[in-house]
């Protein structure tokens, strides 16, 4: 009666201990995080436990044997290392229009990583994003043959019948969706999709389909972002190299700055943090768009709009057309509207990173932007990292990633690095007063500290950090 298909908890080896006599004994243990029944990882709460309750029974030889016991899956974090690889996998946002990055762990099996991948499209976007996420699948949508077999580094893709039914730009979305997922393979460079055995045809694109036909939709970093901008006091210079070039002179000192993605708009926060100004980067003219008490660094969605947080008074954006709305935060068990002291859009503008405060403990959390003309909505917050307690500043170091600069339990500064994919977290150490973090079209981290009277900006490089300008809030353009 056992079902091990109901998902999979996470434990830590070296807390597992087992009570009770025979026949029935209960297994205790620190809780990880879990896996779902569709690979998607979920970190656990800190503190968390798993209790499971076993029945024995003895066979004809005297031999004792599990009779009974919960449905689902229990892992050591060492088993999951072993059994299970992590993927970014795609969808798409509502509108067909760009690329959302979910992802997933498959495990290691003869059927392939290719399969693994291919199924887990057609079962559709975390439960999280399925609201603000889109398959551009049919319904029904199957593999033909059951498997994705990998020829040469050919990936090739027979989908059933029901893709008959798709117009041209679900067939094109689709397309996009399997080239992106299944070009993160190192063994695929290439694609080939067909139904029931016939080639999928599609306007303007060849087959196999490459990368490089869905380049237009790539979610990561711009690698020409890559001029430093740093903030000196009411002055933004950029930094290049040893040259040094003044582009804005805002009315009051700043703390905060952060381009719109296309970087024809700046965002700026006052060092008192009471206002937002925007100027246009060709105007040079700011003007006060929100005011508050603790508002925190600015961050842009891809339509324009701006989201950021007051402290103690919640969540806010501030539309295209200068209207101000409030945001409601679904915080669930994680906290409350107000506790909300920052806020990161993903480069797919549908994904967000917040981070929710009782004044005891922090939160780095993921959710999604769901919109409607009448209000948005901050949905679906997840708990991604489970021994941070404190954070000063958090960024996207990637799509499938999250930097932020913190303390653990051991109150020690840090910069962590969250993988988004299995939650593995990667820690250096951070410059003396790390205030804030940042990351550039390469994906090196940044990070603007203030020792003292000095206020100096960090390049990662190797492990380690070299100081390469002075100044705060360090952003880059191209």
């Amino acid at each position: 009666d056992w079902n091990p298909l109901t998902g999979i908890e996470i434990y830590e080896t070296s807390t597992i201990s087992v009570a009770g006599s025979s026949p029935s004994l209960t297994l205790s243990a620190e809780k990880l995080g879990t896996i779902s029944d569709l690979g998607r990882y979920q970190s656990g709460d800190p503190g968390a436990e798993i209790s499971k309750s076993f029945d024995l029974a003895q066979d004809s030889n005297g031999q004792w044997r599990i009779a009974n016991l919960s449905d689902g899956i229990l892992l050591s974090s060492g088993d999951v290392d072993r059994s299970f690889r992590s993927f970014p996998i795609y969808f798409f946002n509502t509108d067909l229009t760009s690329l959302v990055t979910d992802n997933v762990l498959v495990p290691v099996s003869n059927s392939g990583a290719a399969t693994s991948l291919v199924r887990s499209l057609l079962d559709g976007p975390s439960p999280y994003l399925s609201p603000v996420a889109t398959n551009a699948f049919p319904v029904g949508t199957t593999l033909t043959y059951g498997s994705v077999p990998v020829t040469n580094g050919i990936a090739e893709v027979d989908l059933s019948n029901e893709i008959l039914g798709a117009d041209e730009a679900s067939r094109r979305a689709l397309s996009a969706q399997l080239v992106w997922t299944l070009s993160v393979l190192p063994n695929v460079t290439a694609v080939e999709i067909s139904v029931s055995g016939q080639p999928l045809a599609l306007t303007n694109v060849s087959s196999p389909q490459t990368i490089q036909d869905w380049q237009n939709l790539s979610t990561l970093p711009d690698v020409d972002l890559v001029d430093l901008n740093v903030i000196r006091n009411d002055k933004i210079l950029s930094v290049i190299n040893d040259s040094e070039n003044l582009k804005f002179i805002a009315p009051a000192p700043l703390v905060f700055a952060a381009p719109n993605l296309v970087g024809t708009q700046l965002a700026a926060v006052t060092a008192d943090r009471k206002s937002l100004q925007v100027t246009n980067t060709a105007a040079s003219q700011f003007e006060i768009v929100a005011q508050g008490d603790q508002i925190s660094k600015p961050t842009w969605d891809s339509n324009g709009n701006i989201y950021f947080s007051d402290f103690g008074q919640g969540v806010r954006e501030v539309i295209s057309d200068g209207t101000l709305r409030v945001v409601t935060v679904d915080a669930s068990t994680l906290g409350t509207t107000d506790q909300v002291k920052q806020v990161a859009v993903a480069s797919d503008g549908v994904r967000v990173a917040v981070v929710l405060s009782n004044g005891i403990q922090d939160v780095i959390a993921v959710g999604a932007i769901f919109k409607t003309d009448s209000e948005t909505r901050i949905i679906g917050l997840h708990r991604i990292e489970r021994s941070i307690t404190s954070v000063r500043d958090i960024v996207w170091s990637s799509p499938t990633s999250i930097a932020a600069i913190g303390a653990d339990e051991s109150n020690s500064d840090l910069v962590f690095d969250v993988s988004l994919l299995d939650g593995k977290t990667k820690l250096y150490s951070a410059p003396v007063g790390a205030q804030q973090i940042s990351v550039d079209g390469m994906g090196k981290l940044h990070v603007s500290a203030i020792d003292g009277t000095s206020q100096l900006i960090f390049q990662q490089s190797f492990g380690s950090w070299s100081q390469i300008a002075s100044g705060i809030g360090g952003f880059f353009s191209n």
